[in-house]
């Protein structure tokens, strides 16, 4: 296990440079293939947040959002908690091919196979700058200024990385294995969204049967705990660790995460060509 782990952590700090290079060159190559270039990578998430507005916060009537005697505006409240989940659902997708889709590299030179899946993860990590820079210019028009507590999304950023690069790291293996798993996780993510405090408020009143399991199972997503983190950073001014039983839960989570990824990685880490 620890071999595995060192592996695969020496392999990707010792390319660093090249997993900048990589992640660079795929955005270039995204931009080249579109008329308007870099004006997708906001127009594409504003349109998202737009349309979720119009259904959940217009045509549902959607009211401001009440938690600990504080009130939120739906559509800063959507921006926000929208602004994590456009990181890490295309890492988890995309990231499933991270290793397939450069078949023809690794079939024709020695080249760090576990690097790929942090190379999605950096850029995605660009668009996701991105989609902050939309939310920051949304909460200004809302009244939202920077302070101290902000500093907290430093944090929350680091734990969405992690996140995705050690769920990345397990899929990108699986795929190699079973190309069906990148359907399964398509279809999957959808559902994920839904039991994710992105739209919602992920929160099931007691007149539903079953409530206190549903909660339950709901808070034991990492991802609430990368969303519901971002919004205490800007809305309610809470440190880092205001919830440390839910810290604790999901670096645990993380870390096993990471370590089963590691060791796939290594296990086939010779095996990748035959796989093809």
């Amino acid at each position: 296990m620890f071999k595995s782990v060192q592996y695969v952590v020496k392999e990707n700090f010792s390319n660093l440079y090249r997993i900048f290079c990589i992640a660079k060159y795929e955005l270039l190559a995204d931009m080249r293939d579109s008329k308007f270039g870099l004006f997708w990578n906001f127009a594409s998430p504003a349109i998202q947040v737009l349309t979720y507005f119009l259904i959940f916060g217009l045509a549902w009537s959607r009211k401001p959002i009440k938690h600990d005697g504080i009130e939120i505006n739906y559509l800063p409240w959507l921006v926000v908690g929208y602004a994590a989940w456009w990181f890490i659902q295309p890492c988890i997708q995309n990231g499933c091919n991270a290793i397939f889709s450069k078949t023809s590299v690794i079939t024709k030179m020695k080249f760090p196979v576990s690097v790929l899946p942090a190379t999605i993860c950096a850029k995605e990590f660009f668009n996701h700058l991105c989609m902050m820079l939309i939310a920051i210019v949304m909460l200004f028009m809302c009244g939202f200024f920077p302070n101290v507590y902000w500093l907290g999304l430093i944090y929350f950023t680091i734990c969405s990385f992690m996140f995705v690069e050690s769920v990345t790291l397990i899929l990108s293996v699986l795929t190699m294995l079973w190309r069906d798993v990148r359907k399964l996780v398509t279809s999957l993510m959808r559902m994920l969204m839904y039991f994710s405090p992105v739209i919602w408020e992920c929160h099931f009143a007691a007149s539903v049967p079953f409530h206190n399991i549903l909660n339950i199972i709901m808070k034991l997503n990492p991802v609430y705990y990368i969303v519901n983190g971002y919004r205490d950073c800007i809305f309610y001014n809470r440190w880092i660790f205001a919830h440390p039983a839910q810290t604790i839960y999901f670096w645990g989570v993380t870390i096993v995460l990471f370590v089963i990824g590691c060791m796939l990685m290594y296990k086939f880490k010779r095996k990748f060509i035959d796989l093809i």
